[in-house]
């Protein structure tokens, strides 16, 4: 199916960056399609607001959440994929398209600030998910932004290379197998995963920053480990998710 997507003859195939497994090489390509469709030549399949949802944080009012508003997001977004994908009617190009976009949102929606957004006297329209927040990124190289929110985009490193995805991925199973989260892999919901980031935003990337401090020049003592735990334990279960959403998908009958 991945071999139909629109972008595989001219830009996957034959990729520099490619490593020497074709299907590796399918799902690493397929799984970051949507970012790269916010430029030409793909720009026609962008769809910026089905990468994130946000549920507020009102920190003036104790953190009190509040859900999101209507419209477009990655929760009504993601199901509308799925229902194209197992539609029997949908075109295979087509089909490849929606499983390039249920790869890339199943891994957003578990990095915390692709949920949230925090709103406070000094941020009255919110936060945008961190992307507000100055905040200092030790990852941020070759143009990488200095945000909260890129700063937990960058923490298990930048480099997309299909052999540090490939050793990064083997680290994280070995360190979190299957097996730990039977409890989170009981939820089937992607909108159960998404709230699933209000807590951890609300205990871990919000922790000990000032809501009304809009640029942060050092981080909290002790914040980049736990953020770091935090990150390797969502990569994991993010692969386990997507691993069952695909074989729900596309299993025998």
């Amino acid at each position: 199916m991945l071999r139909k997507h629109p972008a595989y003859v001219d830009s996957w195939s034959n990729r520099e960056t490619n490593g020497p497994d074709e299907v590796l090489n399918l799902f690493w390509n397929a799984s970051v399609f949507p970012d790269e469709a916010r430029r030409e030549p793909w720009h026609k399949f962008s769809r910026p607001k089905a990468h994130y949802v946000n549920f507020r944080i009102l920190a003036d009012q104790e953190n009190k959440v509040e859900p999101p508003v209507p419209g477009e997001n990655i929760l009504n977004s993601y199901v509308a994929h799925l229902k194209q994908i197992q539609d029997p009617r949908t075109p295979i190009e087509t089909k490849a398209l929606h499983l390039s976009w249920i790869m890339h949102q199943a891994g957003d929606i578990h990095q915390p600030l692709h949920a949230v957004a925090r709103f406070s006297k000094a941020l009255p329209e919110g936060d945008s998910g961190g992307n507000g927040v100055g905040f200092p990124n030790p990852r941020a190289m070759g143009g990488r932004e200095r945000t909260l929110h890129a700063y937990w985009d960058d923490l298990l490193g930048t480099d997309s290379s299909p052999a540090a995805v490939d050793q990064l991925a083997g680290e994280v199973t070995k360190e979190f197998p299957a097996a730990t989260f039977a409890k989170e892999l009981a939820k089937k919901n992607i909108r159960d995963w998404a709230e699933e980031n209000v807590e951890i935003c609300l205990g871990t990337v919000y922790k000990n920053l000032d809501p009304n401090i809009t640029r942060f020049f050092d981080r909290p003592i002790g914040y980049e480990a736990d953020a770091q735990r935090v990150a390797r334990r969502r990569v994991a279960v993010a692969g386990y998710r997507l691993a069952d959403e695909l074989k729900r998908l596309f299993e025998e009958r």
